[in-house]
């Protein structure tokens, strides 16, 4: 049974760290492909629930990875940290309602959170907190870019071009929700700044051997592939496809 709506201030008992001091940590981490794989594992329950913590789990480590492939893409961090705030804060301050994403889901669209973009609840930096089907659905979408991703660079021969493989993932996922600059924007940025193949190898390679990596990954996209299967069916039952 949910709980009732929080609409307090919680200016004062806030206690997530800034976005800043998030995308220092990520710099300062070292990536463990491991840690994505059990968190996206561990999402998915006996029944389908999906774990949110878990979710935040495996996108906080996944920014680490991001964050090892230089400055260049410092922009889709501070993107991806903002929405995993945004998450964080909602189990820290209404764990009942957002255990699961079948639970937030249910709550929001229940107290009508779903039908605007923010809502009345305040946090530390006097901003006010999107309701957060609006803050997940962005990364639901990015979910699929990820799977897609890992999926290709799998199978893909040893010279392949890791910005083709990138940029076609994007292209079949992400790319439909964006303008055609920002897709020519982000055309550039994967050309121009996409390691090659081998080289996101040796980040994946850190601490665990061919086997490992390999074997992960394919734990890492199937598990991707049903978490996004089950979001998505929530999100076209509830009609929360298209939240602006």
């Amino acid at each position: 049974m949910a709980s009732p709506p929080i609409t307090q201030n919680h200016n004062k008992d806030a206690s997530s760290s800034t976005l800043s001091e998030i995308q220092a940590d990520h710099h300062a981490r070292q990536f463990d492909i491991k840690v994505v794989r059990d968190a996206f594992v561990n999402c998915i329950q006996p029944d389908n629930t999906l774990l949110l913590s878990e979710y935040v789990r495996a996108y906080d480590e996944l920014c680490i990875f991001v964050a090892s492939l230089g400055h260049v893409f410092e922009w889709a961090i501070k993107d991806l940290s903002s929405k995993l705030i945004i998450l964080q804060e909602y189990q820290r301050i209404d764990p009942v309602n957002y255990e699961s994403i079948q639970s937030m889901i249910a709550y929001e669209v229940k107290s009508e959170r779903v039908k605007t973009r923010d809502t009345n609840i305040q946090v530390q930096s006097g901003k006010v907190l999107p309701n957060g089907c609006r803050t997940l659905l962005r990364l639901h979408r990015a979910l699929g870019f990820i799977s897609s991703f890992l999926s290709q660079m799998r199978i893909a021969p040893d010279d392949a071009s890791s910005a083709s493989i990138a940029w076609n993932a994007y292209s079949a996922t992400l790319g439909h929700f964006h303008s055609w600059v920002i897709r020519q924007t982000i055309h550039a940025a994967i050309t121009l700044t996409v390691p090659n193949r081998q080289t996101l190898l040796n980040k994946l390679l850190i601490n665990r051997s061919h086997d490992e990596i390999d074997t992960f990954c394919v734990d890492i996209v199937q598990s991707c592939n049903k978490v996004e299967s089950i979001t998505q069916e929530l999100y076209e039952l509830n009609d929360l496809t298209r939240l602006p």
